[in-house]
């Protein structure tokens, strides 16, 4: 049991450091792309750009699995994760509260395992799009397709965002590197490691062909 909860510790700085703590001394870079190539030690990643980077694989890697999910399974206190925009029009959130908040149109949303609640919470912003942030909480609120994440105690500690039918909704839980094969898709985190190659942080690989879209 305590080397269960030191492997979960070690697992939630993975994610503060790399998916949004405030204060890092450097920023890992983000790789988007497939596994084109896999070794013992290394792997080829196509990028969504159209280069080809390796990515060394250090012992101990975090691995994240992201399989396909369904709407159906949130409910009250789920852990979740979204990557979202806030609406153009500067739209406020249907839930009703004592005060307004924005509503966010959902890209990806991820139910969390239960191993992993508590990573990352907070709302951050993020680098899929120009305007994209980042939250992880518990879900305090649905009404229809708007659901309100929730990561502290006050009102303002919340993000809401409408989940439309046609984004992604993943299930997420540890994986392992059996996960990583050619033809997977991945988002890494990864620091260059002085030449031309890339040391991963930590990996999420998309099961049966799913795409991360973080």
């Amino acid at each position: 049991m305590v080397r269960a909860l030191c492997y979960h510790l070690m697992i939630a700085s993975v994610f503060l450091w790399a998916l949004g703590a405030p204060a890092r001394a450097q920023e890992p870079d983000h790789i988007r792309g497939q596994i084109t190539k896999f070794e013992a030690s290394s792997m080829d990643v196509k990028t969504v750009a159209g280069e080809t980077i390796r990515l060394i694989i250090p012992d101990g890697l975090t691995v994240i699995s992201l399989a396909k999910g369904s709407f159906t399974k949130l409910d009250f206190g789920v852990y979740v994760g979204t990557v979202a925009e806030r609406l153009k029009g500067e739209e406020y959130s249907p839930l009703a509260r004592d005060s307004m908040s924005w509503l966010h149109e959902g890209l990806e949303l991820r139910i969390i395992a239960e191993e992993l609640r508590g990573i990352a919470a907070g709302e951050q912003e993020w680098d899929l799009t120009p305007d994209t942030i980042m939250a992880h909480g518990w879900v305090d609120d649905i009404e229809e397709r708007t659901l309100s994440i929730k990561y502290g105690p006050t009102q303002e500690e919340e993000t809401d965002v409408e989940v439309g039918r046609d984004i992604p909704i993943l299930k997420m839980s540890l994986g392992d590197i059996s996960l990583l094969k050619p033809g997977v898709y991945i988002f890494a985190g990864a620091q260059k490691n002085g030449g031309d190659e890339y040391e991963a942080i930590f990996i999420f690989a998309g099961e049966d062909g799913i795409v991360p879209s973080m």
